[in-house]
């Protein structure tokens, strides 16, 4: 067995040490064996090509759009639903849009990087 003689120190959320200790003890492993497993079985995968700054753009739009209408709401009392309503759906639509194209483009780069390591 080769010696370890090297030690990295680095900082977690208490969120983040919990889930490793999960899943270490899960199975079977202390925090060490648990991290040097996932580098040892780890295969890199490239970062799909996604024009964010292009939904950025429009979710911040639909959001600014969304956040007017909260602030007559507060200043009125009054709200124009249907308006609303169709700027949430558009939130909701762009949303999924971003999340099935990276989804897609995802599946493209794991499966190219199955090929690789295979």
């Amino acid at each position: 067995m080769e010696k370890k003689t090297e030690r990295i120190k680095f900082w977690l959320t208490d969120k983040e040490l919990k889930q490793i200790d999960r899943k270490a003890k899960k199975l079977g492993m202390n925090r060490s064996e648990y991290i040097r497993y996932l580098i040892a079985n780890s295969k890199l995968v490239h970062t799909p090509e996604i024009d964010y700054e292009s939904y950025y753009n429009r979710l911040k739009f639909i959001s600014d759009k969304i956040n007017n209408h909260l602030i007559f709401l507060n200043q009125t009392g009054t709200l124009d639903e249907p308006q609303f309503h169709t700027l949430c759906e558009e939130a909701v639509e762009t949303a999924k849009q971003l999340s099935n194209e990276l989804t897609e483009k995802l599946d493209i780069e794991i499966e190219k990087s199955r090929e690789v390591n295979a």
